[in-house]
């Protein structure tokens, strides 16, 4: 089994319609570790992504990344080319539904690091929210 401390930078941009792209930037440390013949990446959020509290964990596979954060913010996001995942959120005010669909997935990694890029689409109870470009690069 691989574990080691590395160096992670996440990027992102943001679409929403009728509003101007938000992007965002910024470089953490965490962890990297291979296990059952996958990879994981694990950080805690940064003030930056308003997600301060927060522990996020990327399980990445050839052809799908899970993104899984608790904390102050609890969520789960499956990611696979061409596929819709839905999950439910109980608000206190009623139960909110997120549909992510990737568009375009690559990954690139081995023992050493590397990157993935994922494009995908938000939506909220079945009406787009956003256009979504995440890179994430260890080392």
């Amino acid at each position: 089994m691989l574990k080691k401390n590395v160096m992670i930078i996440v990027d992102s941009k943001k679409e929403q319609p009728d509003r101007e792209a938000e992007e965002m930037k910024f470089m953490t440390e965490g962890i990297y570790c291979k296990k059952g013949g996958h990879y994981f990446i694990s950080y805690a959020e940064s003030p930056v992504t308003g997600l301060d509290g927060t522990n996020t964990i990327i399980k990445i596979e050839p052809d799908s990344i899970m993104l899984i954060r608790s904390g102050t913010a609890s969520s789960l996001m499956f990611f696979k080319k061409g596929c819709k995942h839905t999950s439910g959120c109980d608000t206190g005010n009623g139960i909110v539904e997120f549909g992510v669909t990737a568009l375009n997935l690559n990954v690139s990694l081995d023992e050493k690091g590397g990157q993935f890029h994922v494009e995908y689409v938000l939506e909220v109870n079945n009406r787009l929210q956003s256009l979504t470009t995440l890179n994430v690069k260890v080392y």
